[in-house]
């Protein structure tokens, strides 16, 4: 075969490759509307999606790295930054935001996901990669920008800080105990006086 009738091949297969990537995050996330990451497999991914387990595997390792992405690709979870007046601003939006994720079901999911992936060092790496790592880092951004303005104590550990804002929320998440609205003004009012200087 050409070089020219492979490139021709690859162009072809890369639709259909998206195509096929589509659906089974697509029925992923209705499958996981009816049952627990626990009891999803692969097998029932690959029925409703109507492709074969070896597509699946392909792109992922494991149902909890499919549930993932079916979660965590959805709109409401990218983690837009705005832009605030002050570091004590932006950390009251970043832990609504993050409230508001994984408030309802997509929070029961998330909380499963966890509690899946307990064994799995990849998979926890993945979450950490997915979920977690941009939001604790615009977390710690923020309050680096608040002990360098002034507004926040300059003697304070950032990474313990970004735990005790964190710490809450995923307590809670984890204990199927319900996050109202407002339960990240509540986190604030018990970290903010510990941290202002």
């Amino acid at each position: 075969m050409s070089a020219l009738a492979q490139d021709n091949d690859s162009k072809k297969g890369r639709p259909r490759s998206d195509a096929s990537k589509r659906a089974i995050l697509d029925a992923t996330r209705r499958l996981l509307n009816h049952t627990t990451v626990q009891k999803l497999s692969i097998e029932s991914i690959a029925k409703k999606a109507g492709v074969g387990k070896t597509t699946i595997y392909r792109w992922w390792p494991s149902k909890a790295s499919v549930a993932m992405d079916a979660i965590f690709t959805q709109p409401g979870f990218q983690n837009i930054v705005p832009t605030t007046s002050s570091a004590a601003e932006g950390i009251h939006i970043q832990l609504q935001k993050i409230v508001t994720q994984l408030n309802g079901k997509n929070g029961r999911v998330v909380a499963q996901i966890i509690s899946e992936i307990q064994d799995d060092y990849e998979a926890v790496e993945a979450f950490h990669k997915s979920f977690m790592q941009a939001r604790c880092f615009q977390l710690a951004k923020l309050v680096d920008q608040g002990m360098k303005s002034g507004e926040f104590r300059d003697d304070i550990d950032i990474e313990t800080t970004v735990d005790t804002l964190m710490g809450p929320i995923i307590f809670r998440l984890m204990s199927g105990l319900v996050m109202t609205e407002n339960y990240a003004d509540k986190v604030m009012d018990a970290v903010l006086p510990g941290i202002k200087a």
